[in-house]
């Protein structure tokens, strides 16, 4: 009981019968999907009370700073990113 909703960032339609489990166990609770890029399945919509899909240019506008340090490790995006 600690969350109404949950928003599951996936295209990979394995996970189908997970939800279909958890909407049987938790039918008051909402799960929707934000699809990667390029990565919308209809199956998986229809499961869902809500979907988007996440476009090609907000992958741009939100990855983290290149490098990203945390702590004392630094990491490098790869160059195709």
């Amino acid at each position: 009981d600690e969350a109404d909703r949950v928003v599951l960032v996936t295209g990979d339609t394995d996970i189908a019968p997970v939800v279909r489990a958890a909407k049987r166990m938790y039918p008051n609770r909402e799960v929707c999907f934000a699809f990667p890029w390029n990565r919308k399945r209809d199956e998986l919509a229809a499961l869902a009370g809500r979907c988007i899909s996440i476009s090609k240019e907000a992958y741009r506008a939100h990855q983290f700073p290149d490098p990203l340090v945390i702590g004392s490790s630094t990491f490098n995006k790869p160059p195709t990113w």
